[in-house]
């Protein structure tokens, strides 16, 4: 596969580093390069259908006051397992627990519990919102797994792709204990795949129109500008190789402010990957799936 190259616009102004309005929303759209997402979308479902016939979920589990608010919950055969959150992707427009549930089949023969989360897309729902969503679902992974599905709550690690790469990052940054009234190391491990932590490039592309950022916001669900001083968790970031130059970027800028911070992390390029087939390699094997399970300690 070769590389996607930008097109070139000769005489427009630069409005985002050096690119045009039309190169930076070529960067974030991935309709360009693959005009029928929906195949991709159908594979993930498939997965899903697939993962949920073979392992039993505790499905549609509330986590919070409004109906998007649930969880699928695929307990690793052991008590005490540690536990995988995934947040699913689609542009903060798509997607739900329902297509997230492929990751089962790679982590819970490992021992490991996965639970998909499902919450409000956007529209309706801000950004502001959907980091709530998530937030408050971990809340009550931490406060529920021993009673509910028998999961160490002292191992929880979140990961996500794509929108669901940035929302991830959002949950690394959380101060759960001024917030939330929990330990501040409630994420021991985090994973952000393909997605965006410095979210002014979104405010000033095409997708603003349906996310509708201003400059406050925009800074608000920015997960670069909210590095904590104290702990953080150990940070998977990274992409497909295929990814654009912006999703190349956007991990990598990321890392380089954590790790300013001193806290650990670690940057993976998965190599014939372009941005859809980056969310498979949560259920199959190689080297993202390695590095997961080494931040977990299998």
């Amino acid at each position: 596969m070769e590389k996607f190259i930008m097109p070139e616009d000769e005489g427009s102004p630069k409005v985002f580093l050096d690119y045009t309005q039309k190169q930076l929303d070529w960067q974030y759209e991935h309709a360009q390069r693959f005009p029928d997402t929906s195949i991709f979308q159908t594979d993930r479902l498939e997965r899903s259908e697939e993962a949920r016939r073979k392992f039993k979920g505790i499905l549609d589990v509330s986590y919070g006051p409004t109906l998007d608010e649930k969880l699928d919950i695929f307990p690793a055969e052991e008590k005490g397992a540690p536990i995988a959150i995934f947040i699913h992707g689609g542009a903060w427009q798509r997607g739900s627990k329902e297509n997230s549930s492929f990751g089962a089949e790679a982590f819970v023969p490992r021992g490991v519990t996965w639970i998909a989360n499902h919450f409000t897309n956007c529209p309706p729902a801000t950004l502001d919102e959907m980091v709530r969503q998530n937030r408050a679902a971990i809340a009550w992974v931490y406060k529920n797994a021993r009673d509910v599905f028998g999961g160490d709550p002292e191992r929880i690690h979140v990961m996500g792709h794509s929108s669901g790469g940035h929302l991830s990052g959002m949950m690394a940054v959380t101060d759960w204990e001024g917030q939330y009234g929990l330990p501040a190391d409630v994420i021991k491990g985090s994973v952000c795949m393909s997605g965006m932590y410095d979210l002014e490039a979104i405010y000033l592309s095409y997708r603003n129109r349906y996310v509708n950022l201003t400059e406050e916001s925009y800074k608000r669900v920015s997960a670069i500008h909210h590095i904590p001083d104290g702990y953080a968790p150990p940070l998977i970031v990274g992409c497909g190789e295929f990814d654009t130059e912006e999703f190349h970027r956007q991990p990598e800028e990321f890392l380089k402010a954590w790790q300013a911070a001193g806290h650990k992390g670690q940057f993976i390029e998965l190599e014939g990957r372009h941005h859809f087939s980056v969310n498979n390699a949560y259920c199959e094997p190689g080297p993202l799936l390695d590095a997961i399970f080494e931040q977990i300690g299998l």
